[in-house]
């Protein structure tokens, strides 16, 4: 079933659980809700899987019926299976804590806890995600050759030798590329670098801007290195022949990245050319900080994607699955 330890206590339930059945490395599929309008998959006559929207809720039990019996098919997408965001952290000052208006001696306790609590999550989940190949779902990418290594404890480092400084160049190329494309409109190339509510966003912007204007964004450098704050991790077990129960296999990662960044952004009237809004221009650009979730699945081709943006202090408001 979908691993808990590797997520704090405020991490919501999935969608599906997963139960062992006999087979090689097989897992069962049952539901935890009925809620399954958006799992994207649908069924022909014969009762095998296949892409299709809007089947009914007893096509898609029979669908998972199916996959319960013969396990996935080869050409299943994993990456369509809606999982909720997991509960990221963004570390704040002791300072801005103790002026929240609360008593400061339990406000200074909560921040201790949050912190290390933080710090021991991350932790476990770099420990498992050293044995993973390639390592942190970047193609290329050797993993460690001891899994036992100070590095764990490293997560929020930004030493361009520290395990996840792969990880943060490809976050911040994600970033660069995904602001990009929204800049040009390009909805094409939007659902290969944002999912789940970003995308969303990012699809409302495209819209709401219209085709009667030019949007000029440019990335002008890191103001600070990129950070990752904090690091989440999904799991499921696996099973042998006969039962037995076998090595944990991660299915879903997600990090928080602290981007601090400066950029341009004007917006030009398509037909007259005048400007219309800015921030920041080439010549003295704006300063950015934002603190966004990149996610990647395990089980199916892809790539480190962004999910959501997070805000210091605001809890972040989920519908039911969260994507």
């Amino acid at each position: 079933m979908f691993s808990s330890t590797r997520v704090g206590i405020n991490a919501r339930s999935q969608l599906l659980r997963h139960t062992p059945v006999a087979g090689p490395s097989r897992v069962r599929l049952v539901l935890a809700s009925r809620n399954v309008s958006t799992i994207p998959i649908g069924g022909s006559k014969d009762g095998s899987p296949k892409s299709q929207e809007g089947s009914s809720f007893e096509d898609k039990i029979a669908i998972l019926e199916h996959i319960n019996r013969k396990g996935f098919p080869s050409d299943f997408d994993h990456s369509k299976i809606p999982f909720d965001l997991l509960d990221h952290y963004i570390p704040q000052p002791l300072a801005v804590v103790k002026h929240s208006g609360g008593s400061k001696l339990k406000d200074t306790l909560t921040w201790v806890k949050g912190r290390l609590s933080n710090s021991w999550l991350n932790a476990i989940n770099l420990f498992f995600w050293a044995r993973q190949k390639p390592f942190l779902g970047i193609a290329g990418l050797a993993r460690p050759k001891r899994r036992w290594s100070p590095q764990v404890f490293l997560a929020q480092s930004t030493s361009p030798s520290s395990w996840l400084a792969p990880l943060r160049e490809t976050a911040l190329d994600v970033y660069i590329k995904m602001n990009e494309a929204q800049s040009k409109g390009d909805l094409k190339s939007l659902p290969g670098l944002s999912a789940g509510r970003m995308l969303d966003e990012n699809r409302k912007r495209i819209k709401a801007l219209g085709s009667d204007k030019t949007v000029v964004w440019k990335f002008h450098g890191e103001a600070s290195p990129t950070q990752c704050l904090s690091v989440r991790s999904l799991d499921q077990d696996t099973y042998q022949a006969g039962g037995a129960k076998g090595a944990k296999q991660l299915i879903m990662a997600q990090v928080l990245m602290k981007l601090d960044t400066y950029q341009s952004l004007q917006i030009y009237d398509k037909r007259s050319g005048k400007l219309l809004a800015s921030k920041g221009t080439p010549e003295s650009p704006a300063r950015v900080t934002e603190y966004v979730v990149f996610e990647r699945r395990l089980l199916s081709p892809g790539q480190w994607y962004i999910r959501d943006q997070l805000f210091p202090g605001v809890e972040l408001k989920k519908n039911s699955l969260g994507f």
